[in-house]
């Protein structure tokens, strides 16, 4: 429609060569035709041309208020997704059980369990150790941080895989959460990303991480 309604305005622009021949006989046929006649005609083409410009520009505006307001707007400190198809990154939300009310008590429980993790691994994962690289979760009672956040990495065991492809360095995974809350059920959440930073794949190394960390979490 808006594709329509600006070639109509540009036909409206464009002085059609029958006007132009019509209006030249007129002037040969009649030498004595008042000036202010000619300039009247004029300024009324003038007119129309400049209708028919505001007519197009009052077609485009709803279409370009119609685009701006329908831009997304991602939420404020919210873990990205994985990435779509990805075989190497788990994203996941875990619910404090009703007992806990407190984020400072979910925020203290959540930093000892992934203390609590083996610096040697387990189930065959992590076999290089792990550290905390960032922590914003809440230090104090009733205090927040601007995240409540904590991130940490993760050495993998050096395989063949390790061997061949990464100068026999270990691999490394990042582990973030974040603390956060559901405020229709009123229930304490934590966001939970785990990922690989190389490889298509992770051999179940981002599911055996968090299958162990949310084993100790029901404890």
């Amino acid at each position: 429609l808006s594709l329509l309604c600006f070639f109509d305005a540009t036909n409206a622009l464009v002085p059609q060569p029958q006007v132009k021949v019509k209006a030249q006989r007129n002037i040969n046929n009649n030498h004595h035709q008042p000036t202010n006649q000619i300039k009247e005609a004029s300024a009324t083409s003038l007119l129309s041309r400049r209708d028919a410009l505001l007519r197009y520009a009052f077609l485009l505006t709803p279409i370009i208020t119609t685009t701006s307001v329908l831009q997304p707007t991602p939420p404020a400190n919210a873990l990205e997704a994985c990435r779509p198809n990805a075989h190497n990154c788990i994203r996941t939300t875990w619910i404090a059980p009703s007992s806990v009310t407190s984020p400072f008590e979910a925020a203290n429980t959540i930093r000892d369990v992934l203390n609590s993790y083996p610096q040697k691994g387990q189930a065959g994962v992590d076999c290089s150790g792990w550290k905390i690289v960032e922590d914003e979760l809440g230090t104090e009672a009733g205090s927040s941080s601007s995240s409540n956040t904590i991130k940490l990495e993760y050495k993998s065991c050096v395989g063949p895989a390790a061997l061949a492809i990464n100068l026999g360095q270990p691999f490394i995974d990042d582990l973030k959460l974040e603390l956060g809350k559901d405020d229709a059920k009123g229930s304490i959440t934590v966001e939970v990303k785990s990922s690989s930073r190389m490889g298509s794949g992770d051999l179940f190394v981002n599911r055996k991480r968090l299958i162990y960390l949310g084993g100790q979490l029901k404890e």
